[in-house]
């Protein structure tokens, strides 16, 4: 779900290995919520219960690159920054959400023989991006954060410089928390904008900072010890009475900045998985959704009820979307790119 910037400063593998461990956790955690849901044993996908802890580290990286990616470029403008990060998100998101809504079409006539349409506000919030939790891809309330974290960043931060834009996030991190803790009944609207796990994009910045000033220390037992609280998180061995940006948003932030002391090159099949994370994170439900309905239309199986049919499913996602990353995603960059050079 977060998709790098394009970018001069140097790129970082293991942040790229990353990005590709958490867009599978999310898309594993789905195959147990469905087989949950299902009333089947999710088997081996019992790890990735709470696999939603991939969203966290998402958060966490989009902190850091976006703080890390516009070190040293002073010709970027607010405005040339948002240009980039629409071309970059926008369109893609699009694509992927135009193809859930043809999908339900085509999956309502197989089925149902009428066609079944998502009410036309959920359209609208969803085309529109809207920071309302009424999406047709149920997980683009992240997007919609993150596209309110890179907007107060290019108000604060080109014009003002990073304290204002720490500023800021300090002030909207304050906000969320007396939102989650002392307003009772929250307005549905105020969810997504005041949702408490924006803190985690401050630890990602704070990362960033940090590491821009050669000052990391200590990578390897904090990439152990991050490692070791979200598997304890993971697996409910650590329940805490703690809202998600502290638990698994303190695990994550502590993963990432460990990840950070490993600068050796990785395969690109590696790099490609990282880079193809958006489009799994996006699309991972509309895969499961066509292949599993096609699988029950031709056999009457049902593939939640089998682990090895998840991970069948798992392995259709990551190699679909890695597919349409590398010949789908890359041409499309490389054309907006030069768009933006002219």
């Amino acid at each position: 779900m977060t998709p790098p910037m394009q970018m001069r400063t140097p790129r970082i593998d293991s942040i790229q290995f990353l990005r590709g461990l958490a867009a599978t956790m999310v898309a594993a955690f789905h195959l147990w919520a469905a087989a949950d849901a299902a009333g089947y044993a999710p088997g081996v996908f019992e790890l990735f219960k709470h696999g939603e802890a991939g969203v966290d580290i998402f958060f966490v990286i989009s902190g850091f690159i976006i703080y890390y990616s516009v070190q040293g470029r002073r010709k970027l403008t607010a405005l040339r920054f948002l240009r980039a990060r629409f071309w970059r998100i926008v369109p893609p998101y699009w694509v992927i959400l135009t193809l859930y809504v043809l999908a339900a079409i085509a999956l309502g006539l197989v089925q149902q023989g009428q066609v079944v349409l998502p009410s036309s506000f959920r359209l609208v919030v969803s085309y529109l991006i809207w920071p309302y939790p009424d999406h047709v891809i149920t997980i683009a309330w992240t997007l919609s954060i993150e596209l309110l974290f890179y907007w107060l960043f290019a108000l604060t931060y080109f014009r003002f410089g990073s304290r204002a834009f720490f500023a800021a996030m300090v002030a909207w991190v304050m906000a969320t928390q007396v939102f989650l803790h002392a307003v009772p009944d929250k307005p549905v609207w105020l969810l997504l904008p005041l949702h408490s796990a924006v803190m985690e994009f401050l630890f990602g910045a704070i990362i960033a900072v940090v590491f821009l000033r050669g000052q990391t220390r200590f990578h390897l037992p904090v990439l152990l010890a991050g490692s070791a609280l979200m598997l304890a998180y993971l697996t409910e061995h650590l329940a805490l009475p703690l809202s998600r940006e502290f638990l698994p948003g303190i695990p994550a932030a502590m993963i990432v900045y460990g990840v950070l002391g490993f600068r050796s090159r990785l395969p690109e099949g590696v790099i490609l998985w990282g880079e193809s994370s958006y489009v799994l994170y996006l699309g991972h439900i509309l895969a499961y959704s066509v292949l599993g309905s096609l699988v029950r239309i031709a056999t009457g199986f049902d593939v939640y009820s089998s682990p090895w049919a998840m991970a069948g499913m798992l392995a259709f996602a990551v190699a679909v979307s890695a597919l349409a990353t590398k010949y789908a995603e890359y041409p499309y960059q490389r054309w907006y790119r030069k768009r933006l050079r002219r």
